[in-house]
């Protein structure tokens, strides 16, 4: 958790010169290049802020990263391990999981679909959804975190909180994995999750390669 809230502190005087300029990162450049692997040509913008990472429903085209993630670059290999299960730190993560947010917002078909609704749930449900770190930690101390046998059935603790976060960790996932059912199955073997995760990570795949919004 300490990194976690971290990464999502107000940033230093210095670093708040930053906002609203473009956010230029390899996690960043990284995350473009799987999604242009799915072929997917819709003009999306990066930059810094220093009031948290998101996208604006509003907006979808210009994802906020917030300039304090960029703390997670000091943070032990195992620490940024265990946040694929509670919520990311790696800010190639970061990148990903709004890229998901980012697309849907754009075009939400999909949501209104028998098998979105299945694997992720109904986004109109009320979405009470507060930072992070703050997600993660209520499901940590209240709900006995990654041993409840609930939260197998979601990539991670923060997508627990509703479907849109749901199904922005599968788009997150299936970029980070490129799309390959063996890479996807490696990871969710390794933390022990549901077959579900696996459909999950496999629907935001195909969504993923028949996406044409530019």
């Amino acid at each position: 958790m300490a990194w976690l809230r971290r990464t999502r502190a107000p940033v230093s005087a210095a670093e708040a010169r930053h906002e609203g300029k473009p956010a230029r990162h390899r996690g960043i450049t990284r995350a473009l290049a799987e999604l242009r692997g799915f072929g997917v040509p819709t003009k999306i913008d990066f930059i810094w802020s220093t009031t948290g990472s998101g996208v604006e429903e509003e907006h979808p085209r210009t994802i906020h990263v917030h300039r304090g993630m960029l703390l997670a670059g000091r943070a032990p290999a195992a620490v940024l391990a265990r946040s694929a299960r509670t919520a990311a730190l790696d800010l190639a993560d970061v990148a990903r999981h709004e890229i998901g947010h980012a697309l849907l917002f754009l075009d939400d078909a999909v949501t209104r679909t028998p098998g979105f609704r299945a694997l992720f749930g109904d986004i109109s449900s009320r979405y009470r959804v507060g930072t992070a770190a703050d997600e993660v930690e209520r499901r940590l101390t209240r709900h006995g975190g990654l041993a409840n046998p609930r939260y197998r059935r979601v990539i991670s603790l923060y997508a627990a909180a509703h479907p849109h976060e749901r199904f922005a960790e599968a788009v997150k996932l299936a970029l980070a994995t490129r799309g390959a059912p063996r890479a996807a199955a490696r990871f969710t073997t390794a933390h022990g999750l549901a077959d579900i995760v696996l459909d999950q990570v496999a629907f935001a795949a195909g969504w993923l390669r028949t996406y044409r919004k530019t």
